[in-house]
């Protein structure tokens, strides 16, 4: 049994992690941090969590708690998770990271020495029609690619909205917040780093209200991307390669298509062949929607691979490493923003 601990008892800890972790065997959630006492009895009361602390150093000492899910802003992240390294719990930690490339290397240094597991939350690595599209990928069945496009629509409600998601230097904002998670799929689909990147965003009442994005990979795809905050929820990507093009719409049950060259998916034949796809997953839909649909089943299927890399030794699918060059990027596009000029990421800001 892994005893399972949370800091943070905000709205993404009480209403994505834990109802995710619920009916999941060999895990058991003990223990859990905030300094806000109305928060951490309404989260405790209501998923029956015994252990409540006002600080993180109260958990890191507490030797019934194998594993940790950090689930607070990312500036802070810096202050809780080596410590919790150090002290041997395997850990969880929420994108970005940290919102510093330093921090995130102490995190690394810290793994490394205490020999205790850790993971980055990039939990739309984990979403079905995702890890489909991958499948794919590595199967090449759309031949070397050429390019990615992606749109990535997060709405953000001005009220009760906390100060740290209004302001870029706070993590907040298209271009950290909802940037780092689009940035980590670029990398998870295409194979490579970032090498190049050109960014323009648009503030309001709050930074980073919306932005568009363009870069160019290592290996020589080219990249784009819209991210908004101020307008109605969409996540969609299209890869296109030299045999095809694979495009996912995340929010669609029948989401996922693939069109060879030559295909014209506007044509009603194609789109009458279309039906009994459709048909055919309406099951799977069914059976989602009881979970709370492929976006909530995502971050379920997260925690299945963590809490089974944590027992076995195995690979974790997304490593502190792989959070650092999510984070990268986004320090990258946010330089080039305020710079009006492409950045290279090897001259990117080491902190926001």
């Amino acid at each position: 049994m892994i005893r399972l601990a949370f800091v943070g008892c905000g709205a993404v800890t009480e209403e994505e992690h834990l109802p995710a972790l619920r009916g999941l065997s060999g895990v058991q959630v003990v223990a859990a941090v905030d300094p806000r006492p109305e928060r951490l009895s309404l989260v405790c009361d209501r998923f029956a969590i015994p252990r409540r602390y006002a600080h993180v150093d109260a958990l890191a000492a507490d030797r019934e708690v194998d594993a940790v899910g950090v689930c607070i802003p990312a500036g802070h992240h810096r202050l809780v998770v080596p410590g919790l390294l150090l002290a041997g719990k395997h850990v969880l930690v929420e994108k970005p990271p940290g919102l510093a490339l330093d921090d995130v290397d102490e995190m690394i240094a810290a793994a490394r020495r205490s020999g205790a597991r850790a993971m980055v939350g990039y939990h739309m690595r984990w979403h079905r029609m995702v890890r489909q599209a991958r499948a794919l990928l590595d199967q090449g069945v759309i031949g070397p690619l050429e390019s990615v496009r992606m749109v990535w629509y997060g709405p953000r409600d001005d009220r009760d909205l906390p100060e740290w998601r209004a302001r870029r230097e706070l993590g907040g904002g298209a271009l950290i917040e909802t940037g780092v998670d689009h940035f980590d799929l670029w990398r998870f689909l295409v194979g490579s780093n970032v090498a190049e990147i050109f960014a323009r965003s648009r503030s309001g009442r709050r930074d980073d209200e919306a932005a568009v994005v363009s870069a160019v990979f290592d290996n020589g795809v080219l990249g784009s991307a819209a991210l908004s905050e101020r307008t109605t929820e969409d996540i969609e990507f299209e890869v296109c390669g030299a045999a095809g093009r694979l495009r996912v719409s995340c929010n669609r049950v029948e989401g996922l298509g693939f069109f060879p060259v030559g295909a014209d998916p506007a044509r009603p034949r194609a789109r009458l062949r279309r039906i009994p796809e459709v048909l055919g997953l309406l099951p799977t839909a069914l059976r989602n929607l009881r979970q709370g649909g492929d976006f909530k089943i995502s971050y379920r299927t997260q925690w299945q691979h963590f809490l089974e890399a944590v027992r076995t030794g195995g690979p974790m699918g997304c490593t502190l490493e792989d959070g650092r060059a999510a984070l990268q990027t986004a320090l990258a596009a946010v330089e080039s923003a305020a710079g009006g000029r492409p950045v290279r990421l090897t001259a990117a800001a080491r902190s926001a």
